[in-house]
């Protein structure tokens, strides 16, 4: 065995604990404050308040607890309380594909935010454009699914069996068990990650979107950074970004068309890989997915070019960016992998 092999698997079991460890400081505490609020009757209340906003993106109101416990943590969190939901077996590969769409767009929510908003991208537009984006996306899913009869047969979802109104008990094992169920996943994503990093598939992708990003006005050093973001995460492009951005490297439009589309497209080998155990439709979450973050990234660029520079970077840009001393608080390579 080589030395370079040595290192290579020395740092992967590395990223793997690392990944691992971050995950579950966030998980674990989760799962602890949904089984309190639930005890109170909370999760009930949220139901019925987001019940109407899921019902018209043909989900039903029971998947709005983990949808919403994916918007403020990570999908991961999502997924394993999406397990411990008894309606998640009455799922439509329809209503699946779905799902992940939306987790996909909203993950993460508060943490990545910040991260682009020390990259250069305010917080209220990144909010309105991932959670609008994803409404927007799923909603025309909806449609178009109801309408053509596609996906409507059953998903098969690859997620552990929780317990229906377990006891406390029996509440504790489904959770240990659900977490040796996500450390497997993790194990196995980290490695496709490195194989397909290994292979050159960074490369294809990015000979493959140069001349996408060059119709949203994305310049070299910018596409770089999307290509980083797209492949392996908006924690590590958004981190590149705000080093280029206090450098002065990148005109501000560049940075503000990088980061919309970095924010509604991102981590596709983890992300997507992760969402595949709801039994989704692959092409639709990935390539049709794709397509429309980057028509709705044209769209919004095309319609911010109207407006004057002073007014452009008062709604959209954050020159504080320019300012900052520090890259970031959050570790790079934690938020990706934790946030996608």
């Amino acid at each position: 065995m080589t030395n370079l092999l040595k290192n290579k698997i020395n740092n992967l079991i590395k990223d793997i604990y690392i990944v691992s460890h971050e995950l579950f400081k966030v998980m674990i505490p989760t799962i602890i404050v949904i089984k309190v609020l639930d005890s109170f009757g909370a999760t009930s209340w949220l139901t019925m308040q987001v019940a109407p906003l899921l019902g018209v993106i043909g989900l039903p109101a029971e998947v709005a607890l983990a949808i919403t416990t994916t918007l403020l943590t990570n999908p991961y969190a999502g997924l394993l309380v999406l397990s411990s939901t008894p309606e998640a077996l009455n799922l439509t590969v329809a209503q699946t594909t779905i799902i992940a769409s939306f987790m996909l767009f909203t993950h993460g929510l508060i943490v990545e935010a910040l991260i682009s908003r020390n990259a250069g991208l305010r917080i209220l537009p990144t909010v309105l454009i991932r959670v609008g984006g994803g409404f927007i996306f799923c909603y025309l899913l909806h449609v178009s699914f109801l309408n053509l009869g596609l996906f409507q047969n059953q998903a098969s979802l690859h997620l552990p069996t929780m317990v229906s109104d377990p006891t406390l008990q029996q509440w504790i094992l489904d959770q240990i068990f659900g977490l040796l169920f996500i450390q497997a996943i993790i194990i196995v994503l980290m490695i496709a990650i490195e194989i397909l990093r290994s292979a050159g598939v960074e490369k294809i992708i990015q000979l493959i979107l140069s001349p996408f990003l060059k119709i949203l006005d994305i310049g070299t050093n910018a596409a770089t950074i999307v290509i980083v973001g797209l492949t392996l995460g908006l924690g590590f492009g958004g981190g590149l970004m705000i080093k280029e951005v206090k450098q002065g490297t990148i005109p501000i439009r560049s940075v503000v068309g990088a980061l919309v589309l970095i924010n509604l497209f991102h981590s596709v080998f983890e992300d997507v890989g992760l969402m595949m155990l709801l039994g989704p439709s692959l092409t639709t979450i990935l390539l049709v997915r794709a397509i429309f973050a980057f028509g709705f990234s044209y769209l919004i660029m095309r319609l911010t070019s109207l407006l004057p520079d002073p007014i452009f970077q008062k709604l959209m840009f954050n020159q504080r960016a320019m300012l900052s001393s520090s890259v970031s608080k959050i570790s790079l390579y934690h938020a990706t992998m934790i946030l996608g």
